[in-house]
């Protein structure tokens, strides 16, 4: 009696966990990442389309700002990136690329290093661009 009920339990057991890998693997398109805050923010923004250059036009130190900016990318989900696409309007510590998209101006994000790509909300959008163009 013990036997089989040691083996149904294994068995129902197999069969959760294996439902549930399953299950996180087909919603794995989409993907939460920790990001270490960096002391600062340097800006760049697309100074050349032709030849893919950018000029620094600011650096922030406040930390209040640079860890603002970094959990608004914490909290955001992650796809795989689009692929090869124009140049980045702005470039963040040369790791993150953003995109202003038109008409609504949300922002599109891109950690380079990873190839994972968001598209930030439109209260996130409008916070970012507050904090790294000082608008109201």
């Amino acid at each position: 009696m013990n036997n089989r009920f040691l083996t149904l339990f294994l068995l129902l057991t197999v069969i959760l966990l294996g439902g549930c890998k399953e299950e996180v693997s087909s919603k794995g398109k989409d993907v939460r990442i920790n990001f270490d805050t960096e002391e600062s923010l340097i800006v760049q923004e697309l100074s050349n389309e032709n030849a893919g250059e950018y000029q620094q036009i600011k650096e922030i130190t406040d930390k209040e700002k640079v860890d603002t900016f970094f959990n608004i990318l914490s909290n955001a989900r992650w796809e795989d990136s689009l692929g090869k696409s124009s140049y980045p309007d702005f470039m963040i510590n040369s790791k993150y690329s953003i995109w202003t998209l038109t008409p609504n101006n949300n922002l599109r994000v891109q950690i380079n290093n990873l190839d994972k790509n968001t598209f930030l909300s439109e209260s996130d959008s409008k916070t970012i661009y507050k904090l790294l163009f000082n608008e109201n």
